[in-house]
């Protein structure tokens, strides 16, 4: 179950590679529960490096939302900059796909 923040909740979500793409994979590490994704949520990205980054859910609805993601370095000190994502559901419970990037607010 995530973390509530003081109105806003904390997930945990692991990422398939070093940085997000389109079609990249978010899945979930937080158990199943009742709390859906919200607008100003937080979302903690671990990327396959072991690097984690904080994120910021810009909007959220039940078949998208839109994912902030600051600037950040990789394991191997590649900068990756920031970006805005348009996520989807992946077609399983606890798994988001990256469907677009969108222009950085």
């Amino acid at each position: 179950m995530p973390n509530d923040t003081g109105g806003s909740m904390l997930w945990r979500f692991s990422a398939n590679n070093t940085h997000l793409y389109p079609g990249a994979l978010l899945r979930s590490l937080d158990a199943p529960g009742e709390s859906s994704l919200s607008a100003g949520d937080e979302l903690m990205v671990e990327f396959s490096d072991g690097m984690a980054v904080s994120a910021r859910l810009l909007q959220a609805e039940p078949d998208a939302a839109v994912l902030q993601l600051p600037m950040y370095r990789t394991q191997r000190n590649t900068t990756v900059a920031a970006r805005t994502w348009r996520i989807v559901p992946g077609g399983e419970a606890g798994l988001m796909r990256v469907q677009k990037r969108l222009p950085t607010v």
